[in-house]
């Protein structure tokens, strides 16, 4: 059976936007850190982060004027 009060229907999407930001705001900062923690995990799974792009600096060398 379906739980039918989890689900919410918006005329808009900036609606929707809004709802989140209040839902956010109406929770206590542990609960949107657990959040932001199942999320990492979600998005790790293997529990490594991706690697980081390596930074390369390059000098151009100007024609003198």
């Amino acid at each position: 059976m379906i739980d039918r009060s989890a689900v919410q229907i918006f005329e808009s999407f900036e609606a929707a936007d809004e709802a989140d930001r209040m839902e956010r705001w109406s929770m206590k900062a542990d609960e949107r850190l657990q959040l932001l923690e199942q999320l990492r995990k979600n998005y790790y799974s293997d529990g490594k982060t991706a690697p980081r792009l390596q930074r390369i600096l390059e000098s151009a060398e100007f024609p003198p004027r």
